[in-house]
């Protein structure tokens, strides 16, 4: 396997969030309802009989990159959606978010940085995308129809505000499905752009279904 030289894995370690300008909050969405991680790096669904499990893996100084493992535990096979949330720290007027839909990517401004956020699975890149005032998350107008996992579309926001994007999981009995995730951080936009663009070429980004 090639490896770029620029983008090295060269050790793994336990997802701990810590203080950061964006926070990282997964969840997994499951036939109408969202079950979010908080500041766990694990978490079983007896009920939905999935778990999913979350690592930071070392790839590059001004990169967050996220593993995500969700496996079905069940005899049949199983849809879900990772929804993956990032947020301001510290809420400012000055920041300000917004979707990329010619890039498929999604910004955030805060500080004078720039923080591009994006993720992949088996299933291709993200599904759908959306910005939204942080008030707005934990309520019915973060969905466009939460039965379905439809993400109310919204392209920007200012101030305090969350990103939230989805990837598909269609997992087939005992299986673990990986994805990705990443937050790049720069002072500028082709810098961030250009590391996106390894990050989805190298081949060690790319998940493999177990």
């Amino acid at each position: 396997m090639k490896m770029n030289a620029y983008l090295q894995i060269d050790n793994e370690e336990t997802y701990e969030p810590i203080k950061k300008p964006l926070i990282f909050s997964p969840g997994l969405w499951v036939n109408g309802k969202v079950y979010w991680l908080g500041n766990m790096s694990e978490k079983l669904l007896p009920q939905e009989e999935l778990s999913i499990k979350i690592k930071l893996a070392n790839v590059h100084s001004k990169v967050e990159f996220f593993e995500l493992y969700v496996t079905n535990h069940s005899k049949t096979e199983k849809e879900a959606k990772l929804i993956l949330m990032q947020r301001h720290a510290e809420s400012a007027n000055e920041q300000f978010s917004f979707v990329s839909p010619n890039e498929n990517v999604i910004y955030h401004f805060a500080d004078k940085r720039i923080y591009l956020v994006n993720g992949l699975n088996s299933s291709g890149r993200m599904k759908q995308c959306t910005v939204q005032p942080i008030w707005n998350v934990s309520t019915e107008r973060l969905w466009n129809c939460r039965e379905s996992g439809k993400l109310n579309y919204q392209p920007m926001a200012k101030g305090s505000a969350a990103s939230l994007f989805s990837l598909d999981l269609k997992m087939n009995p005992r299986e673990t499905q990986k994805s990705s995730c990443w937050i790049i951080e720069g002072t500028e936009k082709n810098a961030v752009v250009h590391l996106n663009a390894l990050l989805l070429k190298n081949t060690l980004a790319i998940p493999d279904k177990k």
